[in-house]
């Protein structure tokens, strides 16, 4: 094991920092006080008269194509390449040493590597601090953004600014002198035939022990575990192989100790054990004592089962665990369930070489519809789905065929029926049928359906009724969950085509936007009454991706929890489709200058043709009697619009007259509170009141009509006209 000093390092080796490597943080701004005490002892020794020495003990690489690739030692090494290179610089004597310099290299990132190259090529003002004399050359040593925010290059300017610090008014050249006497020791681990895989191990030398490894020592406790070299082995290659991320190495031990954390948890589902009663902290909490609440772990089955786990996720793909960064923080209840829907689909499939791809995706797809069509936020669910995952698993070579033949299940149970309604129609395309399997795969991967398709697979059967679910023969109430079972058997694949890919075009993010977005609801109430009673009427904003807002939609959608339970968005996609325009926007607008007003309330006939409604992008509507109030949120008290008071603004603001900028500040809540001016109109104030059907402008008093079928704007248009303030 040779003795060296940095340049003879670097006379005899091409020195890299492999891609495996962190950045360099030692030069850290949060790391000074480490970096100066290394300093410290550093500077000691350049600045004595030369009967001084310092060791910094050991770097680890290992050779390969002529290069020494820095396992540990990087951030040592780092620093006194940076020490050498300022001291020559601020010499005038980096020409001697650059050629030795430029065997130093950074892999981690580009930006890191270009500006190591630039600081030996290029100038700088060498009595500023470096980093701003760097910083102030725009962009010469690398990308501003880079200058500013990668962490290794960061890390570097720090430091040069210490190194700035501790050189002001001192001889430069006697450190210079002084500089072979830091060495350290050469450990080439290629000559002991010790591959890379020992750098998750070296890299934590002298650190406390993480609770991944913690964990991995209390599972080999168990001695039939601790007698099985081969599983040992797997753990200690396979599953650091998979924990182990080059770009996020400080990772690693986060995410093998809440795989084993999360997976000590379905293994307490299991047993039924004491710990299974109260999960709740357990599954929000993975920072805990490692004592009897980890036992499963020293169970040799489990392991076996964790070890094959990890081999599954070595050759196959989840749509959701795509790799193990998923494991990187606490998991939420819904990764949780994605978790056990594997653990148990490899608990029935022990041979993994034997895994056949088409019917693993097909139980994931399964899987994936309940978990994000359900609610998966208590310790209950957990549970619910842990059932449920055991069960659906046994059928998990062939799920689509388990569920014609179970085609019963009790928790989940409006979900379930679904699932086994479209398992028929795929396994009719499968068996020369119909062609039904693309076009349901496709709803599937939409974010916002996820295969959530029930009133779809209604709307497009062939005996669908176009009346109240309270009425139709085809539904019957679930009185213990929401919603209604569906009777319909006989779909129609040409409509339900044209209804799911419309409806995914509607619900693409793309789609609604801020400007599509409030032609679609005007166009949608144009049918009828959409909205819901929720804590007040629910009018929708953009469809997100969580499950309550998606439920939401799906309510909206098939019509279920409107007033009248009618499926107006069955309506409302035939009346697109017999509009031949092909822009859909078009036809919405078109739908929206056709409407018949004549039923239509004085506020329903605002929302429809007053197109700045919509656009306050409110959430909810409060309905008081005669008073209608938009919500931004679900119980808003500020910030509230009254329809009839903002609809008139906007109608005055339209035509351009001189009208105040709408203020709201003030509570609005029913007749609560005194009602009160929110804009002027020629600096006249004008204050609405639905209730007692008037519009106060000034002093003046003026009623208007808000009976079924009124044209509000001529309404409005009358009182401009009787306050002066338009001509007839």
């Amino acid at each position: 094991m040779e003795i060296k000093n940095l340049m003879e390092l670097l006379q005899e080796h091409n020195i890299e920092i492999p891609m495996l490597q962190r950045d360099y943080a030692q030069g850290r701004k949060s790391q000074v006080k480490i970096a100066n005490e290394f300093l410290d002892a550093i500077f000691n020794v350049l600045d004595s008269n030369g009967d001084k020495v310092l060791h910094i003990d050991f770097i680890y690489g290992n050779e390969k194509n002529n290069k020494f690739l820095l396992i540990d030692g990087q951030q040592r090494i780092t620093t006194l390449w940076l020490l050498h290179f300022y001291l020559y610089k601020k010499s005038g004597k980096l020409d001697e040493i650059k050629k030795w310099l430029k065997n130093f290299s950074y892999k981690t990132r580009k930006s890191s590597s270009n500006f190591c190259k630039n600081l030996l090529n290029k100038d700088f003002d060498i009595t500023k601090k470096p980093s701003k004399a760097i910083i102030d050359m725009s962009g010469e040593f690398e990308k501003d953004e880079n200058l500013r925010n990668d962490p290794t290059i960061k890390a570097m300017l720090n430091m040069l600014d210490l190194i700035f610090d501790r050189t002001k008014g001192k001889d430069v050249n006697k450190f210079i002198l002084n500089l072979d006497k830091i060495t350290f020791n050469i450990f080439n681990m290629g000559i002991f035939k010790l591959g890379d895989d020992l750098y998750i191990k070296m890299n934590a030398r002298g650190k406390q022990l993480s609770l991944y490894e913690n964990l991995k020592a209390f599972i080999e406790q168990d001695s039939e575990i601790s007698q099985d070299r081969e599983l040992l082995t797997s753990i200690d290659t396979d599953w650091s192989d998979y924990f182990f991320d080059s770009k996020n190495a400080d990772k690693f031990d986060d995410r093998g100790h809440n795989f084993l954390h999360y997976s000590t948890i379905f293994f307490q589902i299991q047993n039924s054990s004491e710990y299974s009663k109260k999960l709740e902290n357990y599954i929000n909490n993975s920072n805990i004592a490692i004592d009897r609440f980890y036992e499963p772990l020293q169970n040799l089955d489990n392991i076996k089962l964790l070890d094959r786990t990890i081999q599954f996720f070595h050759f196959f793909e989840h749509p959701k665990i795509k790799d193990s960064s998923f494991f990187d923080e606490t998991l939420t209840y819904q990764n949780i369930c994605h978790f056990y829907s594997i653990l148990f689909y490899v608990k029935e499939n022990n041979e993994i070489e034997k895994i056949n791809k088409d019917a693993l995706n097909d139980y994931l797809r399964v899987c994936k519809h309940f978990i994000e069509n359900n609610r998966s936020d208590s310790e209950s669910y957990i549970k619910s789905f842990y059932s449920l995952f055991e069960y659906l698993s046994k059928g998990s070579k062939n799920i689509y065929e388990y569920l014609i033949e179970h085609p019963y299940y009790e928790t989940f149970s409006n979900m379930y029926n679904l699932e086994v309604r479209k398992a028929g129609l795929i396994l009719e395309s499968r068996n020369g049928g119909k062609n039904w399997e693309e076009v349901i795969n496709n709803t599937s991967e939409h974010n916002i359906l996820v295969g959530w398709i029930d009133f779809l697979l209604d709307f497009c059967d062939d005996k669908f009724e176009l009346k109240s679910y309270d009425n139709s023969d085809f539904y019957e109430k679930n009185e213990k969950q929401s919603g209604y079972i569906s009777k319909y058997k006989n779909p129609n694949l040409e409509k339900f085509t044209k209804y799911a890919n419309l409806t995914m075009q509607i619900l693409d993010k793309k789609f609604l936007n801020s400007y599509n977005l409030p032609i679609f609801q005007r166009a949608f109430m144009s049918i009828g009454r959409y909205g819901f009673y929720a804590k007040n009427y629910f009018y929708g904003n953009y469809p997100n991706e969580n499950y309550r807002d998606r439920e939401a939609w799906n309510w909206i959608l098939s019509g279920i929890k409107n007033n009248e339970k009618m499926p107006y968005f069955k309506i409302f996609l035939d009346s697109l489709i017999e509009l031949e325009n092909s822009d859909l926007i078009k036809k919405m607008q078109c739908m929206i200058e056709k409407t018949d007003l004549s039923k239509k309330s004085w506020w329903e006939y605002l929302l429809i043709k007053q197109k700045g409604l919509f656009e306050f992008r409110f959430r909810r509507i409060r309905l008081w009697d005669d008073k209608v109030e938009l919500l931004p949120g679900i119980m808003n008290k500020k910030n509230v619009r009254d329809l009839l008071d903002y609809g008139f603004y906007l109608y005055c603001k339209e035509l351009n007259l001189e009208v105040s900028e709408y203020e709201s500040d003030d509570e609005q809540y029913h007749w609560k509170y005194k009602i009160k001016s929110h804009f002027k109109i020629n600096k006249k104030i004008v204050i609405c009141h639905s209730g007692e059907k008037e519009i106060q402008i000034a002093n003046d008093k003026f009623k208007i009509n808000l009976d079924i079928g009124v044209d509000i704007f001529s309404e409005f248009k009358k009182i401009l006209i009787g306050a002066k303030i338009i001509k007839k």
